[in-house]
């Protein structure tokens, strides 16, 4: 009997097979990780290029509902390089990580990302599960935190995840969260 009438006859054989291989060549990369020299990396030693930025926020403590400026939409969304750093309190409505001016455009199809809202909309970092997730419905909110620029926030930084990843921008690091 040949080898393919063996296996056709016993598919058990065929995932065997594959198992085998499978577990060769994990066992292969294994040790050629092993083989390598490998240090670990001081704090000394890395650099913002080597960072990943998983998310942010601001800290209650330091920017608050009781210490913010108000600022309208507008003039954040226009010109926020004076506010940089700033803690200020911004309406909008908000949809998935980021705020707008008007229900309409939250309610776009592809609004947290798509460039004709460029300018339109500011976007959020936010401890979420202290925030809370965004709202299924675009909802007026006011949002406290500082205020940053995707493009210059995190100089250096390999990468950048969250609203930043996928667009530019204003963006507000929250502290703080109410329904307006």
């Amino acid at each position: 009997m040949a080898a393919s009438d063996a296996i056709a006859a016993n598919p058990t054989m065929v995932k065997g097979c594959m198992f085998g291989r499978l577990f060769a060549t994990i066992a292969a990369v294994a040790a050629f990780i092993a083989a390598t020299h490998t240090s670990a990396q001081t704090a000394e030693d890395s650099s913002p290029d080597d960072e990943f930025i998983i998310n942010a926020w601001s800290n209650p403590a330091d920017c608050n509902q009781s210490n913010a400026s108000k600022v309208s939409f507008a003039s954040l969304a226009a010109d926020q390089d004076g506010l940089i750093g700033e803690c200020i309190a911004v309406e909008g409505f908000w949809s998935g990580r980021a705020i707008f001016n008007s229900k309409r455009d939250a309610r776009a199809r592809r609004s947290n990302t798509i460039d004709r809202l460029r300018g339109k909309r500011i976007g959020l970092y936010a401890q979420w599960e202290i925030v809370g997730e965004p709202p299924e419905e675009p909802t007026r909110t006011t949002f406290v935190g500082r205020v940053g620029r995707c493009e210059t926030q995190w100089p250096g930084t390999m990468m950048v995840m969250g609203y930043c990843h996928y667009t530019g921008g204003p963006i507000v690091l929250v502290s703080q969260a109410f329904p307006s």
